[in-house]
């Protein structure tokens, strides 16, 4: 029988696995690079949370922060970045520096039992995953395939054409920010989850290295998935077998999964 801690990590691997669709789908539209300034924000976001708790104890989840601020940066930056490659590269460099400001400076002032609260956010450990955690994992991980099924074509067309998808009638605009906040509610729970270094790897490198692999956007939903999971599983038991940390040990396997497949690409050219 397996141990709780390797049961619940296991099972965390397999919600934040589904994640990698939304990450695909950011892909297609050219816009996987505001993963990290996104996973950054919910740093700042605990920040602010955290701090407002402490003047209204149980008034408010601090974690509602970290969702409110990683939808606005990426909504935010994905309308201003509109301008050009050097107003878009302004705005993800403006939102890095205020989403760690925010968190370098509000943590100073926390006690050292709330700094470690936002400092989770940061490095975490996937053995130690709550059962909330779970629960905002599962939750996200439904979110997302129910969005991506039922706006499956539209956000197709806003990733392929958007002149010809708003000469159609789309409402281009809104289902664009509705993919950027989809995208940024499962970086904040898969942060909250796995910390932010750790979500870097299972929402980016899987959606990467699917690209290398197949060309079908079927395909890539698949081979995506496929690879996060492989990546979190081959991670966990990496950490028991060899007692490495397990953050490390996913990236790790992600890493090598994404180098084979860049150098089966290689040759095939």
């Amino acid at each position: 029988m397996l141990d709780p801690f390797i049961l619940k990590a296991i099972l965390g691997v397999i919600f934040a696995s589904f994640s990698s669709v939304v990450s695909t789908l950011m892909l297609l539209r050219g816009a996987l690079y505001i993963t990290p300034e996104v996973s950054h924000a919910a740093l700042g976001g605990a920040a602010i949370g955290v701090l407002i708790q402490m003047f209204l104890p149980g008034f408010v989840d601090p974690f509602l922060f970290v969702i409110l601020f990683c939808i606005a940066t990426s909504v935010f930056v994905s309308r201003m970045g509109k301008g050009g490659p050097q107003a878009l590269g302004v705005m993800l460099s403006v939102s890095l520096a205020v989403s760690v400001m925010l968190y370098a400076v509000i943590r100073s002032y926390l006690p050292i039992d709330k700094r470690v609260i936002v400092d989770g956010y940061l490095v975490s450990d996937l053995l130690l995953i709550s059962n909330s955690d779970l629960l905002s994992l599962a939750i996200a991980s439904t979110l997302a395939i129910v969005v991506t099924t039922l706006f499956y074509r539209e956000l197709l067309y806003i990733c392929f054409d958007l002149e010809t998808a708003e000469a159609l009638g789309l409402k281009v605009g809104l289902y664009d920010s509705l993919l950027f906040a989809i995208s940024a509610v499962t970086v904040a729970v898969v942060a909250k989850t796995v910390g932010v270094l750790l979500s870097v790897t299972l929402l980016i490198i899987p959606a990467a290295t699917s690209r290398f692999l197949t060309h079908s956007i079927g395909r890539m939903f698949v081979t995506s998935f496929l690879i996060a999971l492989i990546s979190g599983l081959g991670g966990v038991a990496l950490s028991f077998y060899f007692n490495v940390p397990t953050s490390g040990a996913i990236a790790l396997v992600s890493i090598v999964l994404f180098a084979s497949a860049y150098l089966i690409k290689a040759r095939r050219m």
